[in-house]
């Protein structure tokens, strides 16, 4: 075996106590010698426990050896270059403290870097270097580790519980599928900000899924999107690394919106974007072509699409045809309109797709009764819907309430009020209605008139804003409310 050339640098702390158990430049050699190399197992580098977490849920990747290396890989045209001796890298520790280290590698020649995380003499993941130290809370089918835990709820946990059991049917979960998640628990990792974020992934983002060791990684209280990810790759257990956009974010929006974003206010953004020609399903079939539109259009009408596909051909077959579009490259890759649902039915869907979601600028006032009455706002309604007019943004508690709990999107629109616990907030304008759950920060319900094929803005009659909401996007009659108009 050949020797390859680099340079060795060791930087330590100033606390040396107990320096024995720390990494060491000759492991650190060697677990770089096992990437570059490959003259041994790299799973010999992993902390076991990190190790039974990337291989609790049985997901596998076709053509990767290490899935616990997934993003965090050494390009491979750079090991061919290195063993080409074509390039030389270099390896410093960075002492954190007399447990924890990073590993950095970096080859000049490539203008590449990167590092990696070891606790002891054992390779860890970044994200758990830093949520090892986060709060825990454990429910049926989840671990969650909080970065701020007054930004987190018992009501955010019970919705995401409910939404995985809902999509148990879904995605024809079986009985033994449900015991493994239930054993081995989906891991929720919630950061406070995007920075922290980057601190996890390298990447700034408001949520992730992470592939190496199946987490959710995310600054939402309900990511459903990313849950969806997850949960897809485990029904399928052995896939590619990779699935055509319109057909991997098809799926999650259709079932779990985008972060912030409940499924249907997506949806109805699809619609109208099929409607209105600004985009068209048909655009989206290449890869490539995917890839050129704004997520803004090209994630809310995917996921009608496959809501719209689910629901012809069934969730087994679409399942196959999932399979059928992802491989180790997508690039180019162009789905088959010969295997998709007919013109005819797909413009039949779009047609008739309502949700609960959609607030209604257009009623009959006469034919409701008046339920609350103030002097800044008015409620009227029927079975199934309200007819709130207001002059402004209106709070509204209810006899639930989260203790110690404090809602980042009341935050951002109070800067200057305290919050009280309130759980949902209606805030409207000229142009628009828009509802958010505060307890999951999610937007539950909206208007908006430059996404409505009219254009029409919100209607306004002395000097009150008025509108219908359906009554199934909240949990509580509306004897549980206490209302308060806003400035």
């Amino acid at each position: 075996m050949k020797n390859y050339p680099f340079i060795l640098f060791a930087i330590f702390t100033l606390n040396t106590t107990s320096i024995s158990q720390s990494l060491t430049i000759e492991r650190a050699s060697a677990f770089i010698e096992a990437i570059v190399i490959k003259n041994q197992e790299l799973t010999n580098f992993v902390l076991p426990e990190e190790l039974a977490i990337s291989k609790r849920l049985g997901i596998s990747y076709i053509g990767v050896e290490n899935k616990f290396l997934i993003s965090c890989e050494i390009p491979e045209e750079i090991i061919k270059e290195i063993n080409n001796w074509e390039a030389d890298y270099i390896i410093h520790i960075e002492k954190i403290d007399n447990e924890f280290s990073i590993l950095h590698f970096e080859c000049a020649e490539m203008n590449y870097k990167t590092k990696y995380y070891f606790q002891k003499d054992y390779l860890i993941s970044t994200p758990y270097f830093y949520y090892k130290d986060w709060q825990k809370i454990e429910s049926d089918y989840f671990i969650f580790y909080v970065s701020e835990p007054e930004h987190f709820n018992q009501y955010s946990i019970m919705q995401l519980e409910n939404f995985v059991k809902n999509n148990f049917t879904i995605l024809n979960f079986t009985y033994e599928e449900k015991e493994i998640l239930k054993k081995e628990k989906l891991i929720y990792i919630l950061c406070k900000d995007e920075d922290d974020i980057e601190k996890l992934t390298g990447y700034k983002a408001k949520g992730m899924g992470n592939l190496a060791y199946d987490y959710v990684i995310t600054t939402y209280n309900c990511h459903y999107h990313e849950l969806l990810h997850i949960l897809l790759n485990f029904k399928l257990k052995k896939l590619p690394l990779y699935t055509h956009p319109f057909l991997q974010e098809g799926f999650a929006v259709a079932f779990g919106g985008r972060g912030g974003y409940e499924p249907e206010i997506i949806l109805n953004l699809g619609k109208f974007l099929e409607q209105s020609e600004f985009i068209k399903a048909n655009q989206l079939l290449n890869s490539d072509d995917y890839k050129t539109f704004d997520v803004s259009m090209s994630y809310p009408l995917s996921g009608l699409y496959n809501l719209f596909l689910i629901n012809e051909i069934g969730i087994e077959n679409y399942l196959k045809l999932y399979l059928e579009y992802s491989s180790d490259n997508i690039n180019g890759s162009l789905m088959d309109s010969t295997e998709l649902p007919s013109q005819l039915n797909w413009d039949e869907f779009v047609n008739n797709f309502s949700s609960d979601n959609e607030i209604k600028i257009e009623f009959a006032e006469e034919s409701l009764e008046t339920l609350i009455e103030d002097s800044a706002y008015i409620l009227k309604g029927n079975e199934e819907y309200y007819l709130l007019g207001t002059r402004g943004s209106i709070l509204i508690s209810t006899k639930e309430n989260e203790k110690k709990y404090i809602s980042k999107i009341f935050n951002e629109t109070y800067p200057n009020k305290n919050y009280y616990g309130e759980k949902y907030l209606i805030r409207v304008n000229d142009s628009e209605v828009a509802v958010y759950n505060l307890f999951t920060n999610n937007l539950i319900a909206n208007y908006v008139s430059g996404f409505s094929v009219d254009m029409k803005p919100v209607p306004k009659e002395n000097g009150l804003y008025k509108f219908l909401i359906n009554q199934a996007i909240f949990d509580e009659e509306i004897t549980d409310w206490l209302m308060k108009a806003q400035d």
